[in-house]
């Protein structure tokens, strides 16, 4: 049996593995919903085995498919190493680089980064897919995404986690009558409890480290009132900003809602709302030399060593 598969049939059976989806694929690759079909229908017709489940909302693979996704994804490696190796005899850095990142380092660490990076190699074009903490650790695990950045560790042995940047946790008001005489910018967490509380979802590393300070600081996190919970740290300072509640959010991500005097910040008195933010890989996957560029420059643009 001769195979004449090719990498756009690969990148098209790639893309829909990691993003699920046969239209967010071809969002991805700037191309139709039925071309990413035709490519994967192909692919399965030349493999003569069927690559992808899609019974459920969620395309998923197949028990072949996830056998043959690690090829997949090796084989763009190495077409993009070879890449790689030509393009130092020119001194050009091209590609496509991929990253998973929860909405903290996701919104306010890597476009700077993604900036200084494009400005200076000027063919790369970047996707970056936005998850919570915990979901982005799942995406680097089952190997859909080679690099993240997480707002908070896991526990996982195989993983690697690269510290870039101190967080601190402030407790951001309305910018109301009952705060604004308020000037010494601390605040005890005891003086909150009868508050409304915006919180993010359960997987948030944001939720995390609250929750894990709340109980160093011995307050049990069940006895905080909840009037929200949303995936969006836009939404909780916009809701915030029009009186909903109180929220305990990245210091990363106010600096303009505090300059237009939308919402107040305070620190939170006797709770240590410190975090980590952090680059994550697996630590025994060769990673593409593309990715391995991208790591170093964002380490060394944080001065991690």
């Amino acid at each position: 049996m001769v195979i004449e598969m090719d990498f756009r049939q690969i990148e098209a059976f790639v893309k829909v593995v990691r993003l699920r989806s046969f239209s967010k694929a071809g969002e991805a690759l700037f191309l139709t919903q039925p071309t990413i079909s035709a490519h994967v229908s192909s692919l399965e017709n030349e493999l003569g085995i069927r690559l992808l489940d899609r019974s459920n909302k969620d395309v998923l693979p197949t028990k072949a498919g996830k056998i043959f996704y690690d090829y997949a994804v090796n084989l763009l490696n190495t077409r993009d190493d070879a890449v790689h190796t030509l393009n130092r005899f020119t001194d050009q850095l091209e590609g496509r680089i991929e990253v998973v990142a929860s909405s903290i380092p996701g919104q306010y660490l890597l476009p700077g980064v993604i900036r200084d990076f494009a400005q200076q190699y000027k063919n790369i074009r970047f996707f970056v897919f936005q998850a919570d903490t915990k979901q982005v650790i799942r995406e680097v695990r089952e190997k859909r995404y080679e690099l993240g950045l997480v707002g908070a560790a896991g526990e996982y042995e195989d993983m690697e986690y690269k510290f870039i940047k101190e967080d601190r946790l402030i407790l951001i008001t309305p910018n109301n009558k009952k705060y604004a005489g308020i000037n010494t910018g601390t605040i005890a967490f005891s003086t909150l409890l009868d508050e409304n509380f915006i919180i993010r979802e359960l997987g948030s590393g944001t939720r995390q480290e609250f929750e894990k300070s709340l109980k160093n600081g011995g307050v049990n996190p069940k006895s905080v009132k909840v009037i929200a919970q949303m995936n969006s740290t836009e939404a909780i300072k916009k809701a915030v900003g029009l009186g909903l509640g109180v929220a305990v959010v990245s210091s990363l991500c106010i600096e303009d809602d505090l300059r237009l005097g939308r919402i107040k910040s305070f620190r939170l008195e006797g709770l240590e709302a410190k975090r980590a933010l952090y680059v994550v890989y697996l630590k025994n996957r060769t990673m593409s030399p593309l990715l391995v560029k991208f790591k170093d420059y964002l380490l060394g643009y944080y001065q991690v060593d």
